[in-house]
Formats: C-alpha cells, sequence, structure tokens
C-alpha cells in the first residue's frame, strides 16, 4: 500500500485546466520530487492535495483512506505538512513559538490549562520545548542560537527553514515541500539538499516542487513532472534527463537528448 496515492486530480478554473487528471503515487521512505515550467501547475496540486483549494474532481488516498474531503487541519493531524511557496509565518512569534504552533495537533490544552498550568501541562510544555530543540538541531548554527528571535528579524533564508521546522513540529508522516530552495544562493541551496537528505535519513517521506535541477537530479527517487496540468512524465533522474516530452516543454527542443 503507498503513502500517498492521488487518483485523476482535476482543477478547473472556468475554461482553464488547472489539472488534468494527475494520478501518481508516494512510497513510504521515498524522496518525491515535482518539476515542470512556470503554470505547469505544481502549487495547484499541492493546495488540492493538502485541502487549501477544492478540486474539481479525483481522489486522495493517504494510508489506504480516502482524505479527498479532509481540511487542512485534518490533514495535519493525520500525518501530512507542507510549506508554501510565499513564507506563511507569523512575524511576532519567536522561533520557539512557531514550533509550538506546528506541535498544536498533538497537544492539549485551552484557556484554563493555560491560567492555571496544571502539572500535566507544565509536563507538556517541557516536552514540547525538548522537542523544539531536537528540531532546531538538523538546522545546526542556522537556526538552534536564533530560538528566542522573532520570526520578523530573520534573514530569508532562516525564514524558509522555520517554515520546514514547523512543518517538522507536526511530526509528519508526508512532509510537502512547495520550493525550499527558492530566493536562494548556490550554497544556501547545498544546505537545503543536504537537509532533504538528512530528513531522509530520519525516516521522513518527501514529496517537494523544486526548480532547481541540480537539487532535484540529486535527491530525488523517482522525478514527475507537469505541463500544462498534464503528468507528461515519470520516472528517475536519469531516466527525466533523456525525456524528450520534457525537453521540449522546458526548452521547446525535441530531441534535444541526442544532441
Amino acid at each position: 500500500m503507498s503513502l500517498l496515492h492521488i487518483d485523476k486530480m482535476r482543477k478547473d478554473y472556468g475554461g482553464l485546466k488547472a489539472l488534468s487528471d494527475v494520478s501518481f503515487n508516494v512510497e513510504q521512505g521515498e524522496i518525491v520530487s515535482i518539476i515542470g515550467p512556470n503554470g505547469a501547475g505544481k502549487t495547484t496540486l499541492f493546495d488540492c492535495l493538502t485541502g487549501y483549494t477544492p478540486k474539481t474532481s479525483g481522489r486522495v488516498f493517504f494510508e489506504g483512506k480516502d482524505v479527498s474531503s479532509y481540511p487542512p487541519h485534518a490533514l495535519n493531524k493525520a500525518g501530512m505538512a507542507r510549506t508554501f511557496q510565499q513564507i506563511r509565518l507569523f512575524p511576532n512569534l519567536t522561533l520557539m513559538e512557531t514550533l509550538k504552533v506546528g506541535m498544536h495537533s498533538h497537544t492539549r490544552g485551552g484557556i484554563w490549562a493555560g491560567i492555571f498550568r496544571p502539572s500535566w501541562y507544565r509536563k507538556q510544555e517541557e516536552e514540547c520545548y525538548q522537542k523544539g530543540l531536537s528540531i532546531l538541531s538538523l538546522f545546526q548554527e542556522r537556526l538552534l542560537p536564533r530560538i528566542d528571535q522573532k520570526v520578523m528579524e530573520l534573514s530569508y533564508a532562516n525564514r524558509r527553514r522555520t517554515e520546514i521546522a514547523r512543518a517538522l513540529a507536526s511530526e509528519p508522516k508526508l512532509l510537502l515541500l512547495d520550493e525550499p530552495a527558492a530566493g536562494m544562493n548556490p550554497h544556501e541551496t547545498q544546505l537545503a539538499t543536504d537537509l532533504i537528505r538528512d530528513l531522509r535519513k530520519r525516516g521522513n517521506t518527501i514529496l517537494f516542487i523544486e526548480h532547481d535541477m541540480s537539487m532535484v537530479m540529486s535527491v530525488s527517487d523517482r522525478v514527475i513532472v507537469l505541463d500544462h496540468g498534464v503528468k507528461i512524465a515519470e520516472g528517475n533522474p536519469s531516466e527525466i534527463q533523456k525525456n524528450a516530452d520534457v525537453l521540449e516543454a522546458y526548452m521547446g527542443r525535441r530531441g534535444y537528448a541526442e544532441t
């Protein structure tokens, strides 16, 4: 049984077909990337998959269960966590407070617990703090020394890392990353690539969108290619690099692989 199965996902905006019957699987422990030219439907796919945008048709199965109608918070509790193409963080929260937001689906509390702070609540707070430290240690000196710093004070690259850390805080079975290296210089991109490798060693299953081809080809087990909302190819990195349809979609040159 696949961890994730997407069956004929479709999204129409009036006469525009943003996604046309896209189907694929993600297996436990895999790193699968989604690539395609601008406007190919990559982020739309993520939005439909995670419940942020209603799909026109199609079904989503997670651990064999039909989650097609789940809202975002229910999918998060079920084990999906994502980042966004445009960073979405609370700027006035500290780094640790942001991670605690990510832990919300697995903690309990409320107004009265926050006011009276019973022993179980204090124990939970300490457990969350230690869990946050463990997650931040994955990012080493980039985030760990900034634990009490407000998000608004972080660099762009560290805000991207913080969004990934928040997603990890929800203990996801499937981590969805939307352009984790967007806007980063080559050094920062290499650090993001290394991070994805480290997350796989932790046992994370990852589905990610990315435009940096060196990153995609170096970490992906499989690559899925979209063009104008249609899946035009799927295979390992070597196969995708030689695929004539993919080369035409990116460069308009069929037969480029043979030149």
